[in-house]
């Protein structure tokens, strides 16, 4: 496996990238209790990062991914209209050692956004997921009915050399009273994206290329 040519090499330790910001967790905390949303790059370390895509990627290719659905339960339909992505659902109880140290950077996370809006965030469901060219997901929420738990969206992008006409930004419609507000995030590896789960509007745009990501949701204790 080789590291991702767009980054620096990887001669550092895993978890964090160099220079990081010893408070990153949280700034991220005070910039979401201030705009609701937050983009954080460089939220892992190269390698990390590029091996999180290895993993992403053997296993798409290997055809563990599933069409996704919207709604939950018995309401889980699968909707080409709406969205077109693929996706595996990772087992807390059986993470990877990327993974795994995935997890622990985002309970750092979780515990200054806790500590700085009180949300009683509490465990994390995540999954892999990827656009293959030309997938998409319309505009929605990720709070909906059988889903109120869901507290705070974290998206960490895993794609390499991603440039603009690659396309799949995340648009995230920022004023609920103006639908043409809005911010498009490239969707570069290492860049986190937190927002609140039930305020903000967003969809995926269509991709020109594979586009892998680790998406994931803080819920409130049920």
């Amino acid at each position: 496996m080789s590291a991702d040519p767009c980054s620096l090499p990887p001669d550092r330790p895993p978890d964090r990238p160099p220079g990081e910001p010893p408070d990153l967790p949280e700034h991220i905390a005070a910039t979401l209790a201030e705009h609701g949303w937050c983009v954080a790059d460089d939220f892992l370390a190269p390698l990390l990062v590029s091996q999180l895509r290895h993993e992403a990627r053997q296993r798409w290719r290997s055809g563990e991914f599933r069409r996704a659905g919207v709604g939950r339960g018995a309401d889980l339909t699968v909707r080409s209209e709406v969205r077109t992505d693929r996706v595996l659902w990772l087992d807390p109880a059986d993470l990877s050692a990327a993974q795994g140290r995935y997890w622990a950077r985002l309970e750092d996370v979780r515990l200054a956004v806790n500590r700085t809006m009180f949300l009683g965030l509490h465990e994390l469901e995540a999954h892999f997921a990827v656009y293959p060219a030309g997938a998409y997901y319309r505009k929605h929420l990720d709070k909906f009915r059988g889903m109120e738990g869901r507290q705070l969206s974290c998206v960490l992008y895993l794609n390499e050399c991603w440039q603009d006409g690659d396309g799949g930004a995340l648009r995230i419609y920022v004023d609920a009273a103006n639908p043409d507000a809005y911010v498009e995030v490239l969707p570069a590896g290492g860049r986190l994206v937190t927002f609140l789960s039930a305020r903000f509007l967003h969809e995926v745009m269509p991709a020109g290329r594979e586009r892998f990501s680790l998406v994931g949701w803080f819920r409130r204790r049920a």
